[in-house]
């Protein structure tokens, strides 16, 4: 360093302007219990700003539902506001472009949530039917795993490889999650 420039910096005298970092938060509006439960304990990680909203009042999908309370959100209090729910194999293209036109991102599953859950513990192509069938790919390989009981620490290891693995799947495929992009904004530094 040059002598000027030294002179320069130790003469300065002045304050430096007061940098703070935007916080971002993230509002998940989810579907089911199970969702819930796993982006609650998310909320753990230090470097995560998320509320986590649960609307399913019914034994039947509340696709609607979840979409329209997401969009309802303030959205200036959030840095992004996601809406995820299950597909149940069914169509949801009209819905996601519903929410987008409302500002709501989408992270949905096909056929369920438990679909991101299995890619966690292994990569998994083949179709899963249906709920039932995905639940029970997943307690063949976490046994103790019950539908009220999710916990975050039980997945958590295999965050990366589900997040990898679910950007493999084809786009529209049995089994399909886009519940990934969520977790990368979340997590992103």
């Amino acid at each position: 360093m040059s002598k000027r420039a030294k002179r320069e910096r130790e003469t300065r005298l002045e304050r430096r302007r007061p940098h703070r970092e935007e916080r971002r938060v993230y509002l998940v509006v989810c579907e089911g219990e199970t969702e819930k439960a796993y982006f609650d304990g998310m909320k753990r990680h230090p470097d995560v700003r998320m509320h986590t909203v649960h609307v399913r009042r019914s034994k039947h999908p509340q696709r609607e539902v979840v979409v329209r309370s997401a969009a309802e959100a303030g959205p200036d209090e959030y840095t992004q506001i996601w809406a995820v729910f299950d597909t149940d194999g069914e169509d949801v293209a009209s819905l996601v472009a519903e929410a987008r036109r409302s500002g709501v991102e989408v992270a949905h599953s096909t056929p369920t949530f438990e679909t991101w859950l299995v890619l966690h513990l292994k990569d998994h192509r083949s179709a899963l039917v249906g709920g039932a069938r995905a639940v029970g790919a997943l307690k063949a390989l976490l046994p103790r795993w019950t539908k009220g009981g999710t916990r975050f620490e039980d997945f958590a290891d295999g965050l990366v490889d589900a997040c990898a693995r679910a950007e493999r799947l084809p786009p529209g495929g049995d089994p399909g999650t886009r519940v990934h992009l969520l977790v990368r904004a979340v997590l992103r530094p």
